[in-house]
């Protein structure tokens, strides 16, 4: 319940794990299938959400500002 309630119904990583661990398999197997899951389409958020955040941070941009600028530029800021 809690995964579908942050992520929505197809957490790709959480439910190979979850699959993994139904048919029976070890923590490391079934842990290792949910993480291998994880990519730029699929739980891959994180990595462009440091990227922007670093890049924002190196223009030297105050976080309000960054988040005003891409509203401006309508582009989504990943992670959020």
């Amino acid at each position: 319940l809690m995964i579908s309630a942050d992520h929505g119904p197809a957490v790709s990583g959480a439910h190979n794990t979850i699959v993994a661990t139904r048919a029976g398999k070890d923590l490391v197997s079934s842990l290792t299938s949910g993480l291998l899951t994880i990519g730029p389409r699929f739980g891959g958020a994180l990595d462009e959400a440091a990227l922007m955040f670093t890049e924002a941070s190196d223009c030297g941009h105050e976080p309000e500002q960054f988040v005003k600028d891409m509203r401006k530029q309508n582009k989504l800021i990943m992670g959020i």
